[in-house]
């Protein structure tokens, strides 16, 4: 037994979200417990929710409300969640045309606002109010929890680091919180050929019962402890995210760390969107949270079969995304789990693979590194990364009038503090970016 996760759970954690005046332990608590629900129970709760969050739209979101009665649609009419399919779609440039119009009076100054590369290689700038926020927290530890990753299990996260020069307080500040909540971070966009080693030894040394982690990064040390034969410490159970896990990628992460590999799927803007149970046969898609579609090229709903992802959150007030396409495509069953997890399952996600770039010294960037550094620029409308040869890197920019040479600057830097003074970076201003042959937008392209 993990004496300090069920410490944390019991009292820490409750106390510590008392103390910030957040209800995330009750939100968990009460989440769990539905899971004992039979499954139209939980629809109805998401339809009771989706009315409620409909009828607030109705009356405090602008956009919502020129929009529903330009087409007729009273809320107060809705008997069933499959009728949010007569709603038009939400686009990602919905939201930057009509930001403003998309909040309500009422939360515009206790807003959380976030920022997000997306796959789409589009800034995306949205806002959540607390209430969102603890929620989908909770619904992330319910999920994590269904491969045994409790809240204060000893967890080693190879994941995205905030980029840029820290103070030693902020350092000091992240260093504690993350002690308290008895996990240990590794810097996933520094990974590298040169310092494979370096990261096996921080695993060994904290020995953590658990590993959270970006599927590339993950893979390429994996592939390095399998060729090296490097004794490596056993964790109980390892989950990914951040893109598709890949079944010759889930065997090679399996034989290096010898134990269970658990995906998850979900995005900056709604969290956690659904996990693999133990049966391990599809992710559960989190119904009580949020409404999940999948459409196609038509708008028209689909399942068992390969549609766009279209998401409504069902507790976000302070900015509501209602059938919000995310980019990514995916294919929701109709089959019942074998497990007793009544909630549905989400088959497959597509589209979401981003290439590796590497450098001359051999790191090894995960494509989720570009996201994740230039979501922040609001000078940048678009952006490509695309790589043809070891010694360089090309940036493909849409800008707008506050992107600047300073920005570039601050860009240039910072890519070359993770991948070498010796990686040339050329930016080229462009009026627009081609999509593929399928009509998407690659992040990432790699030609190595």
């Amino acid at each position: 037994m993990d004496i300090y996760a069920t410490f944390f759970r019991s009292i820490l954690f409750p106390g510590y979200e008392a103390y910030k005046g957040r209800k995330t332990s009750s939100l968990l608590t009460s989440a769990e417990q539905r899971l004992q629900w039979p499954r139209q129970k939980i629809v109805q709760f998401q339809l009771e929710r989706m009315r409620e969050l409909l009828c607030f739209c109705q009356n405090n979101v602008p956009y919502y409300q020129k929009q529903w009665l330009d087409i007729g649609f009273n809320p107060n009419n809705l008997t069933s969640v499959e009728q949010l399919s007569e709603l038009p779609l939400l686009t990602k440039q919905d939201v930057q045309d009509h930001y403003q119009a998309l909040i309500p009076e009422s939360k515009r100054i206790s807003n959380m606002k976030k920022s997000t590369g997306g796959s789409t290689g589009r800034p995306f700038h949205f806002e959540l109010d607390k209430g969102s926020y603890e929620t989908r927290q909770a619904i992330m530890w319910r999920g994590y929890g269904w491969a045994g990753v409790d809240i204060g299990t000893k967890t080693w996260y190879l994941w995205g680091v905030d980029l840029g020069q820290q103070s030693w307080k902020h350092k000091l500040k992240d260093d504690l919180y993350h002690r308290f909540y008895h996990r240990r971070i590794a810097n996933s966009f520094a990974l590298s050929n040169d310092n494979f080693a370096e990261y096996t030894a921080e695993l060994n040394h904290y020995k953590p019962k658990a590993i959270v982690a970006y599927v590339a990064p993950l893979y390429s040390l994996a592939k390095y402890i399998n060729e090296h034969d490097v004794k490596v410490h056993q964790p109980e159970v390892i989950l990914t995210g951040a893109e598709a896990l890949l079944e010759y990628q889930r065997q090679e992460i399996q034989k290096a760390f010898r134990c269970q590999v658990f995906n998850t799927y979900g995005c900056r803007e709604f969290m956690l969107i659904a996990a693999e149970c133990a049966q391990q046969r599809g992710l559960h898609i989190n119904i009580d949270q949020l409404v999940v579609e999948t459409v196609d090229h038509n708008g028209a709903a689909v399942k068992n079969s390969v549609g766009d992802i279209v998401i409504t959150d069902l507790f976000n007030y302070g900015m509501p995304l209602i059938r919000y396409a995310n980019g990514d495509q995916g294919v929701i069953s109709e089959r019942q789990c074998s497990c007793s997890n009544p909630l549905p399952i989400l088959e497959s996600v597509n589209g979401r693979k981003l290439d590796i770039i590497r450098s001359p010294q051999g790191k090894i960037l995960p494509g989720e590194f570009f996201p994740h550094l230039l979501k922040d620029f609001r000078g940048i409308e678009r952006f490509q990364v695309r790589q043809k040869s070891l010694s360089s890197l090309d940036i493909f920019i849409v800008a707008n009038d506050k992107f600047d040479d300073q920005v570039q600057s601050t860009i240039d830097g910072q890519i070359k503090a993770v991948m070498g003074e010796q990686l040339q970076v050329n930016f080229h201003q462009v009026s627009e970016i081609p999509l593929t042959s399928t009509g998407k937008h690659r992040v990432t392209i790699s030609e190595l």
